[in-house]
């Protein structure tokens, strides 16, 4: 049998000079190619994937005109032993790859493929001899359609503001190396040395950054800010905190590629404060709080916020995602972890934040609620209202004005007028409690779809507040509370509220 016109025996040796030496899974490889091709139209332009980095590509590559250099093969890790050839213009393709079931009629071939002896142990002329002798029997194949457009196309150029070196993206920014995306850094010939000075020797010089005294259990805070001059008197006082040597003006780098952590942590917060976020543009200990200007709810983009955190020598640490916040509330804070940050650490934290801020609060907007009781045990009066004073105590907490409360049977007109009531009144929200389980008499969720619910959101994976509903009603927001707020402090209704008074978008990906 010939692979690509060439007999087994000087394939053999094609092998041995592009790949080194004679490897199994190249030979396979040179049968997949050729059974790929066999399969196909003749003449057709085809890209080709393999879906692993071992021997296959190799085999791709003396064997046609696809090479990973001019972008034709695309290795596409899945760890398996397969390959794919495709029209690079309509993505139809055959799939070729090892076949278990096959595998079983040759012994060698199987404990290769399957790993069941280590290398020395393989019977390696068996095991050429197994494949030779199997040709196409090893391999099953299957017609596919590739996804053309999911490759990444080569983007454009651009100069990366860190090396200063040309490289191919999508975007303006730091190259893939730069912002650590690569397994090498750059050899460092001298460690980063500040010069210190023992406290004796500080008298009229000053403190090179901001210096914290801790006094347990009393106060931490900055004994000496950046900038102030150290006299006779501070020696004792420095040393009192633990100072024998210490960093002062005379101690400063003037090197382009360091940056002072007061400077870093200001053009932090400066791009990681979004709409509603302040913060004093002095560092104290060389850390920037950030402060909400409104009552509100914290807005952070939490995906990059983990990746801000993930680049060298910076941080950000913030409240939890939609906490309630009051104005003046302290959100978070960042800094440099060293005195001085890397130019390129810099550069890559910077890049992170060069695409929006981190820390928006959304502020309460909506001011009016109504409640809506349903229950006809409540209705009837067998069973005591305890639904209102708890939402009533929330409303109390977020300065909401309640706009009216109607206890309703469980029937779905009276649920229904109850709603077109609150709403005549003016209620931006409207929540309705009890009704959302799965009994026949639960009628509440039916009627607020009734009454023109849209955006409806039925079900939370939150204990207690699994049967949670959320909604609209033209402009007013509904929240379905269910039974167990009577019963536990803290339900789903406490977690959404805020942000329904925010009036923000909660989407279903948000719930789970």
């Amino acid at each position: 049998m010939q692979i690509r016109g060439m007999e087994t025996d000087v394939f053999l040796d094609k092998v041995r000079e592009f790949h080194g030496h004679l490897a199994p899974g190249m030979l396979c490889g040179g049968f997949m190619v050729e059974l790929a091709l066999q399969s196909l139209p003749e003449n057709g332009l085809y890209d080709v994937i393999s879906e692993t980095g071992a021997c296959i590509p190799d085999a791709v590559q003396l064997l046609t005109p696809c090479t990973i250099g001019n972008g034709w093969l695309k290795i596409v890790e899945t760890g398996r032993f397969a390959m794919i050839f495709f029209d690079k213009y309509n993505g139809k393709g055959i799939r070729v790859a090892l076949d278990p079931e096959k595998l079983k009629d040759w012994p060698e071939v199987n404990t290769w493929a399957m790993k069941l002896k280590p290398k020395k142990e393989q019977d390696k002329k068996r095991l050429y001899n197994e494949i030779i002798s199997a040709e196409f029997s090893l391999y099953k194949t299957e017609k596919v359609i590739v996804d053309i457009e999911s490759f990444p196309k080569k983007g454009r150029l651009f100069t990366c503001p860190s090396c200063l070196e040309s490289f191919r993206g999508e975007r303006q920014g730091l190259c893939r190396a730069c912002r650590n995306e690569v397994s090498f850094s750059k050899d460092k010939d001298k460690k980063l040395e500040i010069k210190s000075i023992p406290v004796e020797q500080a008298v009229g010089k000053k403190a090179l950054h901001d210096m914290t005294r801790i006094e347990s259990g009393l106060s931490k805070g900055p004994a000496f800010q950046k900038g102030d001059t150290f006299t006779e008197n501070d020696v004792d006082f420095l040393k009192s905190m633990g100072k024998e040597n210490i960093y002062t003006d005379e101690s400063a780098l003037d090197d382009e590629n360091l940056i002072h952590e007061n400077h870093a942590a200001l053009k932090f917060a400066e791009s990681i404060a979004g709409e509603n976020v302040e913060f004093d543009i002095v560092p104290h200990e060389g850390k920037i709080d950030l402060k909400s200007r409104v009552d509100g709810v914290v807005n952070i983009d939490v995906k990059r916020l983990v990746n801000f955190n993930m680049c060298r020598g910076v941080m950000c640490a913030v409240k939890k995602n939609f906490s309630p916040v009051t104005k003046e509330t302290v959100l978070g804070g960042t800094r440099a972890i060293p005195l001085y940050l890397e130019k390129n650490d810099f550069n890559m934290a910077m890049d992170v934040l060069n695409k929006g801020p981190l820390i928006s609060v959304a502020p309460f907007k909506l001011k009016k609620i109504g409640i809506i009781v349903t229950g006809t045990e409540i209705f009837k009066g067998k069973i005591k209202d305890e639904f209102t004073e708890i939402i009533k105590a929330c409303a109390d907490l977020y300065d909401l004005e309640i706009i009216d409360r109607h206890i309703c049977p469980d029937n779905k007109k009276a649920i229904k007028k109850a709603v077109f009531s609150l709403i005549e009144k003016g209620s931006e929200i409207i929540a309705a409690t009890g009704g959302l389980s799965v009994d026949p008499d639960d009628v509440t969720r039916d009627a607020l779809i009734d009454a023109g619910m849209t955006d409806e959101i039925y079900g939370a994976p939150v204990l207690p507040g699994a049967m949670t509903l959320l909604g609209r009603i033209k402009k007013t927001r509904i929240i379905g509370v269910p039974a167990g707020a009577v019963y536990f402090e803290k339900t789903a209704f406490d977690l959404l509220l805020p942000r329904i008074i925010a009036d923000m978008t909660i989407s279903r990906h948000d719930i789970a």
